[in-house]
């Protein structure tokens, strides 16, 4: 199965006074310091990493000025008041970690904002997951995003124009192609009889020339429609060895959302493949390589008693007996299934 990759470096994106960042951060924590500029910086740094994220990323599913300045508000307010028992932070404020590792401002903007795992993405996911639950056009819409991306992975080359780009796909024979306008590409697609995702996706490139997944998937729905709500009690495709119906996806996004900040850091240890050493060298809880079988069982066997519970008639059930690490990829490939956000794309 595919596990959650390792967040790669961010880019760099120091701006001109972001050197004052570590000073700011620094004259908050050990006050008395009025909390204005910092929050500025928030507000610019979480205004830039939010800028290809759709509506569904957002509290109450829509993005505008004032979803953008909620989320700053609330990543200014864990940094400064919520202890963080994952690395770096051990327990910590992430401000309080800032200013006790004398982290520089790249670290900084990495954790606070950039990294697949800084405070900012973390509380976008959970967000994504509210709002995952509570609307059925956006599980298709995420269903459909997987599908779109199978496709690319499987039959396409990915490419990068820069740093602070998003992933772009082309077709894999480097044929030069017209650069259409996206409407040009959808009217054409609708008059041409496809309607399979495959045939859809190849025909957009092949057309409009390289595109992210976000836009091609955005393509697809245009082509096809968005089927009505009522219609969207399933998924759009369900493959017989993966449980992916709305009881499982519900039953796994309540026990995510129900796990502790350690544990929720463990699992995603593990899926990044960290090793049971390197664990017991950044947790002082795991004093030995059993203490950490014994918290993976624990997690593991809990999660997916929780989803056996939800869809007993799931392949789910036969596999209760599994190791520990086993349980545990078993429930990472569901969740992968359900927070599509965890493989390291924007999401439809």
């Amino acid at each position: 199965m595919g596990l959650i990759p390792i967040p790669t470096p961010c880019p760099d994106l120091t701006v001109a006074d972001d050197d004052a960042l570590p000073a700011l951060v620094r004259a908050f924590v050990q006050g008395p310091s009025p909390g204005a500029p910092l929050l500025d910086h928030v507000r610019r740094h979480v205004a830039r990493v939010t800028r290809s994220y759709p509506d569904a990323w957002f509290n109450l599913g829509r993005k505008d000025d004032d979803a953008v300045a909620d989320l700053s508000h609330r990543v200014f307010t864990t940094c400064a008041r919520v202890p963080k028992g994952r690395f770096p932070f051990n327990g910590r404020t992430p401000f309080v970690a800032f200013v006790q590792e004398q982290f520089d401002g790249r670290a900084i903007r990495y954790h606070g904002f950039y990294a697949k795992l800084s405070i900012t993405r973390e509380l976008m996911r959970d967000d994504y997951a509210r709002n995952l639950v509570r609307d059925p056009v956006l599980r298709w819409r995420a269903d459909l995003y997987k599908q779109v991306g199978a496709v690319l992975k499987e039959r396409c080359v990915s490419e990068r124009l820069g740093d602070d780009t998003p992933l772009r796909w082309r077709l894999p024979d480097r044929r030069v192609t017209v650069a259409r306008p996206v409407e040009v590409v959808q009217a054409r697609l609708q008059q041409s009889g496809l309607r399979t995702v495959p045939e859809l996706v190849l025909a957009a490139l092949e057309l409009g020339g390289p595109q992210t997944q976000s836009r091609l998937t955005q393509v697809v729905e245009a082509v096809l429609g968005t089927p009505p709500a009522p219609e969207l009690d399933a998924p759009v495709t369900t493959a017989p060895d993966h449980p992916t119906t709305l009881a499982v996806r519900r039953a796994v996004l309540e026990a995510w959302r129900e796990l502790s900040p350690e544990d929720r850091d463990l699992l995603v240890s593990l899926a990044r493949g960290d090793s049971y050493d390197e664990l017991i060298a950044r947790n002082p809880a795991f004093k030995h390589k059993v203490a950490v079988t014994r918290a993976v069982a624990r997690v593991g066997k809990g999660f997916v008693e929780r989803v056996v519970q939800a869809a007993a008639h799931e392949s789910l059930a036969p596999q209760a007996e599994l190791r520990p690490k086993d349980l545990v990829e078993l429930v990472l490939e569901v969740l992968l299934q359900v927070l599509p956000e965890l493989q390291g794309e924007e999401g439809p």
